[in-house]
């Protein structure tokens, strides 16, 4: 695997060329030194996101004195301080509407959804920004190991630089998700992006499903991206009506999904593309190996 093909599937690399077809998404360049906070262990969070009466670095005027002496003893860890990044933070969330979904270059932070009030990665401030972003572990792959399966090159970091995404918020139905598979320019597979539920409405409109996608790749997406083979995330909220979520390279960082990547890389372009959905309930496939979505190197 290419650099390139890996480049290539940044957000802020391809949104200018498919804008029109998928979430309105702004964004912000990181600087060096919020970097290194994000890569730094622990999780301390800006002294301006925090209401001062739940700020730790400020002893409680209850204390004893005993207690406030023991307190200037002990080493406290010191609070970052980006005003700059929190102000285009908080005007991007304006700008799209109050709600918004993040990601890196590539990865989504969805590990730790739980951390936000909702169990969701709505964000609606700067704070909700930044508590998912430095609890991640999706986050630090793109950060440190986003290039570590190409064969060209050692640099982890983008051409570009590390950029946080930050998309529209849309609440998505999970039978309307779809991941698509593109081999020389031609789209070959298709997979039900919840390969682990039994969703009864995709087998019965699989049909008008796939025909959807496939005008959608035909007129928007074949021949558009700079690769021959990668693959790429649809949701279809309704009859003809597609929306582009996400690229992703065509190789084995990939999940798959109901494939495996033995049986997409054998195949010949043929009449349709091959469409895979959970069929039922006992039909489920067993859990792949631990390959992170938001890993894609995720989901958007």
């Amino acid at each position: 695997m290419l650099r390139s093909q890996i480049e290539h599937c940044a957000t802020p690399v391809w949104y200018s060329h498919f804008r029109p077809i998928t979430f309105d998404t702004l964004f912000v360049h990181l600087t060096p030194d919020f970097l290194a906070y994000l890569s730094a262990d622990g999780v301390v969070l800006p002294a301006s996101l925090i209401p001062s009466h739940q700020n730790p670095q400020q002893p409680d005027s209850s204390d004893s004195e005993v207690d406030e002496e023991e307190w200037e003893e002990t080493p406290q860890a010191t609070q970052p301080d980006f005003p700059d990044l929190e102000e285009k933070v908080r005007e991007a969330i304006e700008r799209l509407g109050g709600e918004v979904f993040i990601k890196l270059n590539w990865s989504a932070p969805r590990d730790v959804s739980w951390m936000l009030h909702d169990n969701t990665l709505c964000c609606r401030t700067p704070l909700d920004v930044i508590l998912l972003l430095k609890g991640s572990e999706f986050i630090q792959h793109d950060l440190n190991q986003a290039f570590m399966e190409c064969s060209d090159g050692i640099s982890q970091t983008p051409t570009g630089g590390f950029v946080l995404t930050i998309r529209r918020f849309q609440s998505i139905t999970p039978a309307g998700e779809f991941r698509c598979f593109v081999r020389g320019n031609n789209l070959m597979a298709v997979s039900q992006r919840n390969h682990r539920q039994f969703l009864a409405s995709i087998p019965a409109d699989r049909i008008n499903i796939l025909n959807d996608i496939q005008h959608f790749f035909f007129n928007y997406i074949q021949g558009k991206f700079p690769d021959p083979d990668f693959v790429f995330d649809v949701y279809r909220p309704g009859a003809r009506q597609v929306i582009l979520v996400d690229f992703n390279p065509f190789c084995r960082v990939t999940d798959p999904l109901l494939f495996s990547w033995e049986e997409l890389c054998a195949m010949n372009p043929g009449p349709q593309p091959v469409f895979k959905v959970v069929e039922d309930q006992d039909s489920i496939k067993g859990t792949h190996t631990v390959q992170t979505e938001s890993h894609r190197i995720l989901s958007a």
